[in-house]
């Protein structure tokens, strides 16, 4: 899908292959997403099994559809696994539940779906304009015709994006993609308070990017401990600031969606914690899991951000792909939607590359793509315990190895500073 992206990042093929280029720009911006939003919306009619959008996050829609938006962690709120996001991407989901309740389609799945994922696939054009814009950076020139468009469909169309939101229906994972790659052109740009706020917000969205402010807190440090502290402060306010509403209202729901049970949850399958149950080592998967995805993540970022030039340029998006890649090699449980941050900062670091060859930016969009479709064999459930212990040892041989490959290459050489405003191109691009 990618080849057409070449490795100084726009189109060289000559004359006829530019008057084939020209056709991606024969059609306006809106119409392209109208498409888009179209194609989410034929998405919600194919037969999928009811899954996280229906069972989490429309239950506590309906609460705020109702009158009560405080009390969203109050269905689920003592379940053993409740709805464990921030309350930010209830907010439009909100707005789909007025829609849906006005239009009398509020006992219909496929159409719930229909308004939900038509609405929230404006998060994931938002993700991949915000992505685009990151290798245009990284590269120094804008992308055109055929690049751009390709570019675009790596990250709007790449199965993980299928995999997670049509899927798995975690329509908060654009939404919290799209917030972090803004946090990293903020701080980047020594914009710290802009960066942390939209770190905040991307907590808001999705609890599990609390983990992903590691990178960009030492690329923040690169430029003095007060900017630094800058987005550590400004993402504290407005994480803490969103949700004291909530907790004041329902804390007893709020603490235990969002902090308290995860000790409880069992080892679960694809994880290489899979090994440990009926051990000793069990109790430490179940309790001490994010101590180690943590101490991981730590010692990566610490390691790039030791390298030559530090934590900066393309290096900042292997950062945040290795850190998001820590959480699905040592959580004790893992979900196939999990790979989708590990795609996104993946490929962003990946394409950005405007010296690699075409096998090294495909590569790593391919590898990361096919580790979530095979993530699907541990997380079927009724497996065997033989064909549940192959996957998580062949997960966390490949995914490590993967890791391995992606550290050595980010840090093995200085890595480039943004190049500042790219380019412009001759065409209008997409």
């Amino acid at each position: 899908m990618m080849s057409a992206v070449t490795a100084a990042g726009y189109d060289r093929s000559g004359p006829a292959t530019a008057r084939r280029g020209r056709l991606w720009d024969r059609l306006p911006p809106i119409a392209w997403v109208v498409a888009y939003i179209a194609l989410w919306g034929a998405v919600a009619f194919f037969p999928v099994p009811g899954n996280d959008l229906d069972e989490f996050f429309w239950p506590s829609a309906r609460i705020a559809v109702a009158g009560q938006p405080l009390m969203v962690y109050q269905p689920a709120g003592q379940h053993s696994y409740p709805n464990a996001n921030g309350p930010l991407a209830l907010a439009p989901l909100t707005v789909a539940g007025v829609m849906v309740k006005a239009l009398g389609w509020t006992h219909s799945m496929q159409l719930r779906r229909l308004v939900a994922l038509s609405l929230f696939s404006l998060f994931i054009l938002l993700m991949a304009r915000e992505a685009v814009m990151a290798v245009e950076r990284l590269r120094g020139r804008r992308l055109s015709g055929r690049a751009r468009f390709f570019a675009y469909a790596a990250f709007a169309v790449a199965p993980p994006i299928w995999h997670s939101v049509a899927g798995y229906g975690h329509i908060e994972q654009p939404m919290e993609l799209w917030l972090v790659l803004l946090a990293a052109r903020w701080t980047a740009a020594e914009r710290p308070l802009r960066g942390g706020a939209a770190l905040g917000l991307a907590f808001l969205a999705r609890s599990s990017a609390t983990l992903l402010a590691l990178p960009l807190l030492l690329a923040a440090g690169r430029q003095g401990i007060r900017r630094a502290a800058g987005v550590a402060i400004a993402g504290a306010l407005v994480a803490g600031g969103g949700l004291l509403p909530f907790y004041l209202a329902d804390r007893v729901d709020l603490a235990h969606s969002l902090f308290e049970f995860r000790p409880s949850l069992l080892v679960g399958s694809g994880s290489i914690w899979t090994f440990s149950r009926g051990t000793a080592w069990e109790q430490v998967a179940q309790h001490w899991d994010l101590a180690m995805v943590g101490a991981l993540a730590v010692v990566i970022n610490l390691w790039l951000a030791t390298r030559s030039g530090g934590m900066v340029g393309g290096r900042i998006y292997a950062a945040l792909a290795l850190t998001a890649a820590s959480f699905a090699l040592l959580a004790k449980a893992v979900w196939p939607y999990y790979f989708l941050e590990v795609y996104i900062f993946g490929a962003v670091w990946a394409l950005g590359r405007a010296r690699a060859s075409k096998a090294a930016l495909i590569s790593p969009l391919v590898v990361v793509s096919a580790l979530g479709l095979f993530a699907e064999v541990g997380s079927t459930p009724n497996q065997s315990d033989s064909l549940v212990h192959l996957e998580a040892g062949a997960m966390f041989g490949l995914l490590s190895a993967a890791m391995l490959i992606a550290l050595a290459m980010a840090g093995g050489g200085p890595s480039d500073e943004l190049a500042g405003p790219p380019e412009p191109s001759s065409s209008g691009g997409f």
